[in-house]
């Protein structure tokens, strides 16, 4: 088939307004020259002309116009559906919240300490949770301060990442025949009187100088894996290249390959410098490193040899909340709690009123009065008192949960929890949305309409460049 016509090419509007005026010349005016379009994009504006139909007042206002965006034409057929899904998933959300205004919905809060960018991220408050009609928060909405609604969006959970520093490792020359090969060493390594001694000593030795066939690298202290390591030679005048093989293993009599031939070393010429000092790897763990030059007479002295560690991602800081236990009423060992919203709680953590407690707990949750209980995990919960130190038992993982009622049975073979109130926080990981500062202030974030459909839109919909580098930066 003739490229030309392969490319599906349409163009569209974007008006800045629920209610602007609209006609069918506005309609073949938007829609492009040609039949590429086997009927997409007026079926989009069918759709909005139906649904957006505007009031006399509003015609003739003058007040709102349409802004246009230039035509696109897309390669192929699956690009063109994908970007006219987008588009009318665009429409679907305007046709949604076309007739909403703030006074359908039960709650706002003002947003505030906006200045003149076009997208802007917040964070949804505590009381959200509280008074919306969903536990989805799909009844959310932004308003400008004309009443009008603005295109919004959730923005993921993002995790950050945090680099960690570089761990010194204890390294110790290898020295040998200089024929020798790995498979034809043996190694012993021995931790005695807070001393370390290595004895190498090859199978099939040869007469010859011994010379220098690599490093034995400790790595036991270590707790996680290592993704790199960072060799160092000193001041030594190096200026060749050597390659080398980096293995790992426990026991120093089976070795895994990390790296078959990573060039280390340094080469100098016309004033520039070129170095290289590092050898990476898929992350691994293992107790020993074992370090050989593939030709032992231009292996280099290495005064020392860093490792580095994975980067630690971490979620956002978590928001708690604290509510108070109470006793349910002739069960022995059972508390209740009700949260006073459908929070997307993920940690539970326990405030046991007296010391020295230890407790095992069973934890159910549901979400509504009349629903059945539903088990989400167990654990034990304490609080010691030992060398003048406190020690709690740690927060415990729920999963996401948004359910608003939850029950503990407390285990009355271990004593219960005795006298007192039991105190539970619950933790959750703040949510964003993302809008669009059309038109003026203020903007209002309203919730609470059990009527309302969902009426956010994809982020990647709403973002330009979303993920990439054309990314807009958002306060």
């Amino acid at each position: 088939m003739n490229q030309e016509m392969t490319h599906l090419c349409f163009g569209y509007q974007i008006w800045n307004g629920i209610r602007n005026s609209f006609t069918a010349e506005d309609a073949e005016e938007g829609r492009t020259h040609g039949a590429c379009t086997n009927g997409l994009v007026s079926i989009v504006e069918k759709l909005l002309r139906q649904t957006l139909q505007p009031s006399a007042h509003d015609r003739n206002s003058g007040f709102l116009t349409p802004k246009r965006i230039s035509t696109f034409c897309f390669p192929s057929a699956s690009f063109a559906s994908s970007a006219v899904k987008a588009l009318l998933l665009l429409a679907v959300s305007l046709v949604a919240s076309a007739a909403e205004s703030p006074e359908d919905f039960a709650f706002a809060v003002p947003i505030d300490g906006l200045g003149s960018d076009a997208l802007y991220r917040v964070a949804i408050p505590p009381a959200v949770y509280e008074q919306a009609a969903f536990s989805d928060l799909r009844d959310l909405r932004v308003f400008n301060g004309a009443g009008e609604v603005v295109p919004y969006a959730f923005r993921p959970v993002e995790r950050t990442a945090k680099k960690q520093p570089a761990v010194a490792l204890p390294i110790f020359p290898l020295r040998g025949p200089r024929d020798a090969i790995s498979e034809d060493l043996d190694l012993s390594f021995d931790k005695s009187a807070g001393h370390v001694s290595i004895r190498l000593r090859s199978r099939d030795a040869k007469a010859g100088p011994p010379a220098l066939l690599g490093y034995l690298i400790d790595a036991s202290a270590l707790q996680t894996p290592l993704m790199r390591i960072d060799v160092d030679w000193g001041s030594t005048g190096v200026d060749r290249f050597v390659s080398a093989r980096l293995e790992a293993g426990d026991d120093l009599k089976h070795w895994t390959t990390l790296a078959a031939d990573a060039p280390l070393g340094a080469l100098s010429h016309a004033g520039q410098r070129l170095e290289r000092r590092a050898i990476e790897f898929r992350a691994h763990q293992a107790k020993f490193l074992r370090l050989m030059w593939t030709d032992p007479a231009q292996g280099i002295a290495l005064k020392s040899v860093d490792g580095m560690l994975p980067a630690q991602y971490a979620l956002p800081d978590r928001v708690w909340k604290e509510v108070a236990a109470t006793p349910v009423a002739g069960k022995a060992g059972e508390y209740e709690f009700d949260l006073g919203g459908r929070f997307p709680l993920d940690r539970l953590s326990f405030g046991l009123p007296q010391e020295n407690t230890i407790v095992p707990v069973q934890v159910f949750s549901r979400a509504r009065p009349e629903d059945k209980w539903l088990p989400v995990t167990h654990a034990v919960a304490y609080r010691l008192k030992q060398n003048g130190r406190e020690l709690t038992s740690p927060d415990i993982p729920v999963g996401t949960n948004p359910h608003r009622y939850w029950l503990l049975k407390m285990d009355s073979a271990a004593g219960g929890i005795g006298a007192g109130s039991l105190i539970v926080k619950i933790g959750w990981t703040p949510r964003e949305i993302v809008f669009t500062a059309r038109g003026a202030g203020p903007f209002r974030l309203a919730y609470g309409n059990s009527k309302a459909p969902a009426g956010s839109l994809g982020v990647d919909t709403l973002v330009p460049g979303w993920r990439t580098e054309q990314e807009p930066q958002m306060s």
